[in-house]
């Protein structure tokens, strides 16, 4: 028995150490998303381009941003889709040109996703809409979100605590229509990683490894087997 709490001793001084190391290095699961109304300055820095298009007039066409090297960035929808250039940025729309109710995004390399998203959605008939993100931590629906049929309707996406986005997608309800999508923008791009619990719940986890290590032991020394059911 003095070995065993010896043990236990030891195992319980390394939780802190173990932790710390867990909170320098890994993402935290508990990130945040922000969705404003409006266009935030200083939050991206590559405007999706209508150049280099693959796909267009189907429902997955992918086009360029305007970094160095450029990258890519898909678009799609249950509508065929095109586009054309306005001062140098893409605005997407459906190959009819009678309106669509549904549109993502996301880059086309799935290694890589964004922090931020500044898009320009210029409405038909519709007045609300649902707006969906996948990050590498949660998937995160903005319900009922008013859309205005007058002008333009600018929206500014941020994820916090390096949480990453990997898809954007917008659904237009109640049978609404969107015209277009312009004035795409994105920032922070960088690597998905996969989202690690925090170090309270690594502690948690490592506090029930001990008990379940404890009671293994106990009945061990009773002569007890420890039958799983």
């Amino acid at each position: 028995m003095m070995r065993f709490n010896s043990f236990l001793a030891t195992a319980v001084a390394l939780i802190p150490g173990a932790l710390l190391a867990t909170a320098l290095s890994c993402t935290a699961a508990n990130a945040t998303l922000v969705l404003t109304s409006g266009n935030v300055g200083g939050v991206t820095d590559q405007n999706v381009l209508f150049q280099n298009v693959v796909g267009d007039n189907t429902m997955s066409l992918t086009t360029d941003t305007n970094s160095s090297p450029r990258n890519r960035i898909t678009f799609t929808s249950n509508e065929n889709l095109t586009g054309t250039s306005s001062s140098g940025q893409a605005r997407i729309l459906d190959s009819a040109a009678n309106g669509f109710n549904l549109l993502g995004w996301h880059m086309a390399n799935p290694s890589l996703g964004f922090t931020a998203n500044v898009f320009n959605i210029i409405d038909g008939t519709a007045t609300l809409a649902n707006i969906t993100v996948v990050t590498n931590d949660q998937t995160e629906t903005f319900h009922n979100v008013a859309i205005s049929t007058h002008g333009d309707n600018f929206f500014t996406l941020q994820s916090g605590s390096g949480e990453i986005i990997e898809s954007v997608s917008i659904a237009a309800l109640n049978g609404g229509l969107f015209d277009e999508v312009k004035q795409e923008r994105l920032g922070g791009l960088g690597l998905v990683t996969t989202a690690v619990p925090e170090p309270s719940t690594w502690a948690m986890m490592l506090l029930g490894f001990a008990g379940v290590g404890f009671v293994a032991y106990r009945r061990k020394t009773q002569g007890t087997a420890l039958r799983l059911v």
